[in-house]
């Protein structure tokens, strides 16, 4: 009789044990493991100008030379991440833009690029995930 009261005991114990842990466990929230990579967007840099320019030159990195660049179709000035407008090594936080407009004025300055969420997160959302450059607001100083 006693070696079934210390059993009935030992199992009251563990079910207590097995049921505060998991009542810890969903009070605490997901701990989740979020994987070891990170997020890179290789897209094109739009640059949007408040004054339509008649020609446009950029580049990415300090003491870079600007390239001529053109419209897209739709009329947009994208910078393709790819040589000549990008000499790698270079992390891609800043674009440098010589912009000259009708009336002969010259737009020359370096300008940061912004990232945004894409909304995805395959991870979930305390994992991060992938984002896209803003476009870069190019405005007379």
């Amino acid at each position: 009789m006693e070696r079934r009261k210390v059993l009935l005991l030992g199992l009251a114990a563990a079910a207590a044990l097995l049921v505060s842990t998991l009542v810890v466990g969903s009070m605490a929230g997901e701990n989740r493991a979020c994987p070891a990579m990170g997020w890179a967007f290789v897209g094109d840099v739009e640059l949007s100008f408040s004054t339509p320019p008649e020609s446009v030159s950029a580049c990415f990195g300090e003491g870079c030379t600007p390239q001529p660049l053109t419209k897209n179709a739709e009329g947009k000035w994208l910078v393709p991440q790819s040589p000549p407008y990008l000499t790698p090594p270079v992390s891609i936080t800043s674009i440098y833009v010589d912009a000259r407009t009708s009336s002969g004025k010259r737009l020359t300055r370096a300008l940061a690029i912004e990232a945004e969420s894409t909304g995805e997160y395959p991870f979930g959302r305390e994992c991060g995930g992938p984002f896209r450059f803003k476009p870069v607001q190019v405005v007379p100083a």
